[in-house]
């Protein structure tokens, strides 16, 4: 004697449900990376303001990617040189000397404006719950 299980519906139904979390996890992501971009943005500091309008927040899979276009943010998030934050690798120079504008300058690095990491840590309570809330749907 034999008994045979068909699993089909079960699958099916397993399937529509893992869709719909996917779905509803990116949604959730959409709005989590939007919430920190606008902080970032807020604290963001201002010379030209091109810094803080190329502060972008897109889905890429299952991770909200937020952070600027332009290539010198971590300059100001984390410093540089021998000012810089201890925890990201910078060089070890005590000054050094460039050429901008047509003339010399010397530079001991930059301390660190920090506005991406403070604004997801600012709004960690905030993502955890909008993470919560897509998944339990």
């Amino acid at each position: 004697m034999n008994i045979h299980f068909d699993t089909s519906d079960v699958m099916d139904k397993l399937g529509k449900i893992s869709e719909n979390l996917t779905d509803g996890l990116q949604a959730a992501l959409g709005e989590a990376g939007e919430i920190v971009r606008k902080d970032a943005v807020l604290s963001c500091p201002v010379d030209t303001g091109r810094l803080r309008q190329s502060i972008v927040s897109t889905v890429e899979g299952n991770s909200a990617v937020i952070g600027p276009a332009v290539d010198y943010g971590a300059y100001v998030e984390f410093g540089t040189g021998a000012q810089g934050d201890k925890s990201v690798a910078h060089t070890t120079k005590k000054q050094w000397t460039y050429y901008s504008g047509g003339s010399f300058h010397t530079t001991s690095g930059q301390p660190p404006r920090p506005f991406l990491v403070p604004a997801l840590k600012n709004n960690s309570d905030k993502i955890k719950r909008i993470i919560r809330q897509a998944v339990m749907k």
